[in-house]
């Protein structure tokens, strides 16, 4: 109960934040990073509570948030390089 109760603060605060802060920071760092397909004209009302999610689970569980990312990255990367592969097997005649 008690992590939960962390866990709504937290987020709430980083729903606050984030929306607050949204026109000033947090819109310029999302567009830099994301590409033109992803982004829209309501972005505040739905990036704003997906970082605070994780923002509010990172303070939660850190340890569980760095482990999923390094094995994510670890996927991606592994992925990328077996399609490099496989490109360049079919590129050769």
């Amino acid at each position: 109960m008690t992590l939960t109760l962390i866990w709504l603060i937290a987020f709430a605060v980083l729903l606050i934040l984030f929306l607050k802060r949204w026109e000033a920071s947090v819109s310029r760092i999302l567009d830099a990073l994301l590409p033109a397909v992803l982004r829209s004209e309501d972005d505040r009302w739905i990036w704003s509570p997906a970082l605070a999610v994780l923002g509010a689970t990172f303070i939660i569980r850190p340890v569980d948030m760095l482990l999923t990312v390094i094995v994510i990255g670890l996927l991606a990367l592994i992925a990328t390089k077996l399609a490099g592969w496989l490109i360049n097997k079919v590129d050769q005649p």
